[in-house]
């Protein structure tokens, strides 16, 4: 998920916009008394006394403002808390016809998946018909995506960020997709929203995955290690392999080949754990950001590029690395600490992704 940043100058002073400045600016006496204005060019900058209880009346002063076209940014330099007036970034124009094409794509893309890998096991008298198998491999991984991005929306829509709907992405098979993604305009309000924000789309997918594995792994087959000639063994991650336990039970010689649906439950979960990764603009960035700030979310994106590495997804190391120079807009109101309820929340995420990730290794030169 990507995040647009709002500090662009107010601009010329036309009537109107010096007009909405003045109302702007005697909303912000009133809700944040002691306020010195201390700029005007190129955006109003005012100091503040103190920002202790600052957090609903900087709420109450950035609902009153948006009808003038202006976000307030709480920031601090050189120790000083200060309130910035910036331009309101117009609403997003978004393309829904670009998003329906993109879910149709998906779903050729993510059934041919599953037909391909249903059409091994037919062949080697597992399954009985590939075509199922391909519609219920598709079904699972855009449930699991569709829990996963519409999580962000829902959190998008009650926090009054602008967002749009979510972009699937088709890929290739055996995978079929590259998840999906939202794309903001506006930034959080504050901490705990920018933490809500990134934890939502993980959670809810978390969630989404349990069932489809509980019915992916319950619809696997126990077979003898000679039976898996010229098939290709991947690692589970540890949820997969306490279900399995659990659910199956297998000798400790057996070997658990999955079902479609589990690795559509397997995708999942891979996916889960990569938007986790400490870094950026992935949910797991938006959640250090919230809970560490600006500083430490820049040496924790390059520790996670180097785990993604570690984890066999180089190339995503590389796209971290490569959009790290965007860094992060941050809240609105970046000054009011994290919640001790959000800061749960992100040792919850922690355990997600303890529970959903996986080193893939590399291949030998």
């Amino acid at each position: 998920m990507e995040s647009g940043s709002a500090t662009s100058p107010i601009g010329d002073a036309s009537p109107d916009i010096i007009e909405r400045l003045d109302l702007a600016r005697r909303f912000v006496e009133v809700l944040l008394p002691g306020a010195v204005p201390a700029s005007a060019e190129p955006q109003p900058v005012f100091l503040l006394p103190t920002t202790q209880g600052i957090r609903e009346r900087f709420l109450e002063l950035q609902r009153r403002l948006a009808p003038l076209g202006l976000l307030p940014l709480l920031r601090s330099r050189g120790g000083q808390p200060m309130l910035i007036l910036v331009p309101k970034p117009p609403p997003g124009r978004w393309n829904w016809q670009v998003n329906a094409l993109l879910l149709l794509a998906t779903i050729a893309s993510t059934f041919y998946a599953g037909y391909a890998q249903s059409l091994s096991l037919v062949q080697a008298g597992y399954l009985t018909d590939a075509v199922t198998g391909g519609i219920a491999f598709s079904a699972s991984v855009l449930f699991i995506l569709g829990a996963h991005e519409m999580g962000h929306k829902i959190v998008a829509l009650r926090r009054g960020i602008d967002a749009s709907l979510p972009y699937f992405l088709p890929m290739v098979p055996p995978v079929g997709t590259m998840g999906a993604v939202i794309v903001t305009r506006t930034p959080a309000p504050n901490r705990d929203s920018l933490m809500d924000l990134g934890a939502s789309g993980p959670i809810a997918g978390f969630l989404a995955a349990i069932p489809v594995l509980f019915y992916g792994i319950a619809r696997s087959f126990i077979v003898g290690p000679e039976r898996l000639e010229g098939l290709i063994s991947i690692p589970d991650p540890l949820l997969i392999r306490w279900l399995i336990q659990v659910i199956l039970n297998p000798a400790p010689d057996a070997v658990v080949l999955g079902h479609p649906v589990l690795f559509a439950g397997w995708i999942g979960l891979i996916v889960t754990s990569i938007n986790l990764l400490p870094a950026g603009m992935l949910d797991g960035g938006h959640a250090v950001r919230a809970a560490f700030g600006s500083r430490m979310h820049l040496w924790l994106s390059y520790a996670g590029a180097a785990l993604a590495a570690a984890m066999g997804f180089i190339p995503m190391a590389l796209l971290i690395l490569l959009l790290m120079r965007r860094g992060h807009a941050g809240p609105l109101d970046d000054l009011s600490p994290l919640s001790p309820a959000r800061r749960l929340v992100g040792l919850a995420l922690v355990a997600i992704f303890v529970l959903s990730a996986v080193f893939i290794p590399l291949p030998s030169l």
